[in-house]
């Protein structure tokens, strides 16, 4: 695991070793992605890559859309675990696989998932996964990232950003002129925040004491009673197939201005996004059900207004 300042740092790493295209080379990645896994890939137009841009279906990429844009080619597809926007689910194994199929590399944005949802089934599936410490691993600070790096591809990879952090003994990697590098990932460490450091250690040591298991079952059972007291109002939350649900729950604004809405639920204690045109509600574990309720009558509330 490499540390990272942000999942826009850890794309862009990864992007930088890609050298002038060869014909037909392509990366693949959402139409619609969060910008910090857009706007890395689509630099790389300049060096002669074909970048493919998958439409959106249900909120998110599909895998039989990916695969439709996908061939041999393909050097990168890169997804979110969780679409920030929608809350759509992505099919990672399924994403690894055709990727892997075309002997592409999978980068995933974690950043909705990390902290959330359990990931170590998925993880050593893909070569990439990136998150930021300000969402789901709970530090409001902010000012750190992490890289997972799939162990057979490190080698492949040039460490452009190694500092006196990606010494095999930082302490002792100051100055020049020997350098020998760490054996790990943390070779790919980059510059960080030492505050956001501290508070990372004691976000994640919670986040360990409790258990990704159990913070990922309890976060579900918040997301479906929400769905469910919201749906009892007459307020549907966007429409996606079930497997592709998430704990984020995105409901339609049809409409009504976002800045309204988002007044109107601050007034009553209730803290969202409005994000591409949906509200976005991310219960964590610190949540209860009286939150839910109180969620769900203030968003009731506002939308009668219009």
């Amino acid at each position: 695991m490499a540390l990272v300042p942000s999942v826009s740092a850890a794309a862009g790493l990864v992007a930088a070793q890609f050298v002038a295209a060869r014909p037909g080379e392509n990366l693949v990645t959402g139409a619609q992605e969060y910008s910090s896994n857009h706007f890395p890939w689509r630099q790389l137009e300049r060096r002669g890559y074909e970048v493919r841009q998958v439409p959106f279906r249900d909120g998110g990429m599909e895998a039989d859309d990916v695969r439709a844009h996908v061939d041999g080619g393909t050097r990168m597809v890169a997804a979110s675990a969780i679409q920030t926007a929608s809350g759509h689910r992505s099919d990672l194994r399924a994403l690894a696989g055709i990727a892997r199929g075309a002997g592409a590399w999978l980068f995933v944005d974690a950043s909705q998932a990390a902290g959330a949802v359990d990931l170590s089934a998925d993880i050593a599936h893909v070569d990439f996964l990136s998150t930021s410490d300000h969402k789901f691993l709970l530090n409001a600070a902010r000012g750190m990232g992490y890289l997972y790096i799939r162990r057979e591809v490190q080698d492949r990879l040039l460490p452009l950003s190694a500092g006196w952090r990606a010494g095999a003994a930082p302490f002792e990697s100051f100055f020049g002129p020997r350098m020998e590098l760490s054996p790990t990932a943390s070779r790919f460490d980059q510059s960080i925040s030492w505050l956001a450091a501290i508070g990372d250690e004691a976000c994640l040591g919670l986040i360990h004491a409790i258990g990704p298991s159990a913070i990922a079952a309890r976060v579900a059972a918040l997301a479906t009673r929400l769905r469910a007291e919201l749906a009892a109002r007459g307020i549907p939350d966007l429409a996606m197939d079930a497997a592709r649900r998430s704990h984020l729950v995105a409901v339609p604004l049809a409409g009504r201005d976002p800045a309204a809405v988002l007044a109107t639920l601050r007034a009553k204690g209730v803290a969202c996004s409005a994000r591409d045109g949906n509200l976005r509600l991310a219960p964590h574990f610190y949540n209860d059900e009286a939150d839910v309720a109180t969620a769900v009558a203030a968003i009731a509330a506002a939308m009668a207004r219009g």
